[in-house]
């Protein structure tokens, strides 16, 4: 008996059987690398090698794998999703990550953020000096952690970014401007939001710093740019509330 595939995709669209069919008779029953690649798009690496495939490539996230045509195929079409979401939501830097993850219907996250040059991968935005990607890549990192920890005008400047330099990568959307000398992330305040919504409503300035794991100095300006956002409403006693839907606008 040959086996062909022990590890089949799920057949979710129509007309996926008839092209799984097709996919087999073309198999002898030896793994390779390429070709289970090219069938999948994506796969793990443990999942690789239950099926004997010998991996010789390196993975493009964590355990995941991907043929190199496919992920070609995902950039143009992450592209294609930040256009369109960038004319829905004019306020927002950029989509955050679950809503491409959705869009692109990929398995993981962190294949988002690969494709998105984030966490350790090649900066990726275009029109950025090679020495400014290099200082926002560095801001990026000490932000994962602690992503409402904005670095001070001292730190940024430590870090390669100066007024014209943090200007430059505002514009290109790597950072969020939440105030003068105060940027995160560009996911940032829909992340903020998130963990907003799941204090007791409403809620303190007080409690809002201690959910975001920031100071005063951010939390005041990232609150009041979620209450131009829509995101937020202060209350007459300065108590907020997360307007009721907010935290799923953006997955």
């Amino acid at each position: 008996m040959t086996v062909l595939d022990v590890v089949p995709p799920a057949l979710r669209r129509r007309g996926a059987a008839a092209a799984r069919a097709a996919a087999l008779s073309s198999l002898d029953g030896r793994p390779d690398e390429r070709v289970e690649l090219h069938r999948r798009g994506l796969a793990r690496q443990g999942d690789l090698e239950r099926m004997g495939v010998t991996v010789h490539g390196a993975p493009v996230a964590g355990d995941w794998h991907a043929d190199p045509g496919y992920w070609q195929g995902l950039r143009a079409r992450l592209a294609e999703e930040a256009n369109r979401y960038a004319a829905a939501h004019p306020l927002a830097p950029e989509p955050p990550v679950e809503v491409l993850r959705q869009a692109l219907d990929l398995p993981d996250r962190a294949l988002v953020d690969a494709l998105r040059g984030r966490r350790g991968g090649p900066m990726a935005v275009p029109g950025l000096p090679e020495p400014v990607a290099a200082a926002v890549a560095r801001v990026r990192a000490q932000l994962d952690d602690r992503p409402f920890a904005a670095p001070d005008a001292q730190t940024l400047a430590r870090l390669g970014l100066g007024h014209r330099e943090l200007a430059a990568a505002v514009r290109a959307g790597a950072l969020l401007r939440v105030a003068a000398g105060i940027v995160l992330l560009p996911d940032a305040a829909g992340e903020a939001v998130r963990v907003l919504a799941a204090l007791p409503q409403p809620f303190t300035l007080s409690q809002a710093r201690q959910a975001l794991g920031t100071s005063r100095r951010v939390a005041v300006p990232l609150l009041e740019l979620l209450d131009r956002q829509g995101a937020t409403r202060r209350l007459p006693d300065d108590r907020r509330t997360v307007v009721p839907g907010s935290s799923d606008r953006d997955g």
